[in-house]
């Protein structure tokens, strides 16, 4: 795990160890404000002991992105008493699947047998804005990703916490293309200064505009791949053939995951494009 300072008062911390995934943390008057965990119990507590001598003991809040298990597990290490506050959706996925997945977790890993998931105990539709003495934290839905993934919009400094709406590679495997792409057009809307991904480096100022017009291009260029299967009746098997570097991305970020994810991502695509094909046939 390593961690960088965004700001005096922001903290990104990454794990090195599954898909370059990203906590964060805000120092306000009122404690620390922790926004998603990082998977590993051993990481989690390293994040907590440091935040606990950065915030004075304080801590203030959680917020939780969307109920994916790289972003939840992490969330134990910090104190019970807080609340965690995520989207609707997110509590209702969470307990629909969160207990079968930890369990599944520590079949595979003993490590996990010390997390306890957290469900959240303050969840919103629409909106939802969080303030602090010196801060003012905007929730918003930004779907695709999943269903239920939020954005945290600090308002002071125009920096967006995007869950996993924004990462190295726009990851819609569990989710959907068309809104992602909808939600990626909001934020350019928004205009942050700053987005820290859920995956991946942070994006500064005078990249934002870019990095999303990059992901959007690459999530058109997908589907367009997708329908040229569909259309030519090729194999469905050829969709692993198709390189993430013809849809303008690097397989770096994210390592040997990448093209894994990518596949995926095109999968998706092609069988819901093929299912309301038939659908409309019918």
């Amino acid at each position: 795990m390593y961690w960088e300072r965004v700001t005096e008062e922001i903290f990104v911390f990454t794990s090195e160890r599954y898909a370059l995934v990203n906590a964060v943390a805000f120092l306000t008057q009122s404690g620390v404000v922790v926004i998603d965990g990082l998977p590993f119990p051993d990481e989690a507590r390293t994040i907590a002991r440091f935040l606990e001598a950065q915030g004075g003991g304080r801590f203030s809040t959680i917020f939780l992105t969307h109920y994916h298990m790289d972003h939840v597990y992490g969330l134990h290490a910090f104190p019970s008493h807080l609340d965690v506050i995520s989207s609707r959706r997110c509590r209702e996925m969470l307990l629909e699947v969160g207990e079968r997945s930890l369990e599944e977790a520590r079949r595979h890993d003993p490590q996990f047998e010390e997390v306890t998931l957290r469900i959240p105990t303050i969840t919103f539709e629409e909106a939802l804005t969080v303030e602090t003495p010196d801060k003012h934290f905007r929730l918003m839905p930004l779907p695709g990703h999943t269903p239920d993934n939020i954005g945290i919009f600090y308002e002071e400094e125009r920096i967006l916490v995007a869950g996993d709406a924004m990462m190295a590679i726009p990851i819609i495997a569990d989710g959907d293309w068309r809104e992602e792409i909808e939600t990626l057009q909001r934020i350019k809307k928004l205009a942050p200064e700053t987005i820290i991904q859920g995956h991946g480096e942070v994006v500064l100022r005078g990249e934002v505009q870019h990095v999303i017009d990059r992901y959007i291009a690459y999530l058109e260029c997908i589907e367009g791949e997708a329908r040229k299967v569909l259309r030519k009746g090729q194999p469905r098997e050829s969709i692993r053939d198709i390189p993430l570097e013809r849809c303008g991305l690097e397989r770096v970020p994210l390592g040997i995951a990448s093209h894994a994810l990518h596949t995926a991502n095109i999968l998706r695509i092609y069988d819901t494009l093929k299912e309301e094909a038939e659908g409309t046939a019918e």
